[in-house]
């Protein structure tokens, strides 16, 4: 790591226009000179406190240094020169994140985690631009991000992207950057197929998943399908059509008669049993009668 708070230089505002910026960086990852502070064209100044040339083999450093330090990092890919800028109330569980491959390959719609993925620690250098306390942490990224415009950053808007609504031009730029990313051969399904295992296991998921839906959102449906009338031929395709859904017996055991209902909801409905109360009673541990009298069971 590179001590950066001992020796200042003076840097020409034609080296200092947006992304040449790093020319600087460049020259300080070379050894060339340490650097204290350099200036943008609108005499806004940058200080980078800390440079760790390899993000690989100085992981430890790293992560030892920033713990519990609030402020903006930097990723630089050493290949390429792209860049990444980014905030955290507590820099070293951020940069953590990224040492842990599966949350690479988790997250790996965005560009930094890509690159990492592919290129590898050691491609990478990590610069702590300054700390700063929580409350300016947005503030002071989208200043850099301004200033530094990184490669890597899908958003140029600092903070959560949450709600956010793009610009058409920058929906094309980003549907452009991600066309072809999951199709074909990129697909990590692809030429694969799900066992009859894993579809009966799924479906059975979905069956006794026990879904609930917001008031809001019933409340829409109920008002779009006000006035429709299903035949009972129509609701009887409708249920064919949903090859997953199983059929359920409902066992009386006062009177010893099983009952084949086509789906829990039939059930439910034509028993004049509360909604979800079968599907309780199949998750439910005990696997108790229901009603202390009726036993459920899927037919395969």
């Amino acid at each position: 790591m590179k001590n950066l708070n001992n020796m200042t230089i003076k840097i020409s505002s034609s080296i200092c226009t947006g992304k040449a910026t790093f020319g600087v960086f460049d020259q300080l990852l070379a050894g060339n000179f340490s650097v204290k502070r350099f200036f943008s064209t609108n005499n806004s100044s940058i200080v980078p406190l800390k440079v760790y040339e390899n993000a690989d083999s100085q992981k430890l450093e790293i992560l030892a240094e920033n713990r519990g330090k609030s402020g903006i990092y930097m990723g630089k890919n050493l290949n390429n020169g792209k860049i990444y800028v980014g905030s955290s109330k507590d820099i070293k569980r951020r940069l953590t994140s990224y040492y842990n491959m599966s949350y690479l390959v988790k997250e790996s719609s965005m560009y930094i985690n890509r690159a990492l993925l592919k290129e590898g620690y050691s491609a990478f250098s990590v610069v702590i631009l300054e700390y700063c306390s929580i409350e300016n942490l947005t503030q002071r990224e989208q200043y850099y991000i301004d200033t530094l415009q990184p490669d890597y950053n899908i958003c140029a808007t600092a903070g959560s992207t949450l709600g956010k609504l793009h610009l058409e031009k920058t929906k094309e730029k980003i549907s452009e950057k991600k066309k072809g990313t999951y199709s074909g051969e990129a697909n990590h399904f692809y030429g694969k197929t799900h066992t009859e295992e894993s579809r009966k296991a799924m479906a059975d998921t979905i069956e006794l998943s026990g879904r609930v839906i917001s008031e809001t959102a019933k409340k829409k449906i109920s008002a779009a399908m006000l006035g429709k009338i299903f035949t009972e031929e129509h609701k009887a395709n409708l249920s064919a059509a949903q090859p997953n859904r199983k059929k359920l017996s409902v066992l009386d055991t006062e009177t010893g008669k099983e009952t084949i209902f086509d789906s829990v909801a039939a059930a439910e409905r034509l028993m004049n049993f509360p909604k979800d109360s079968i599907r309780a009673n199949l998750r439910s541990k005990t696997k108790s009668l229901y009603r202390d009298r009726y036993g459920f069971k899927f037919l395969d």
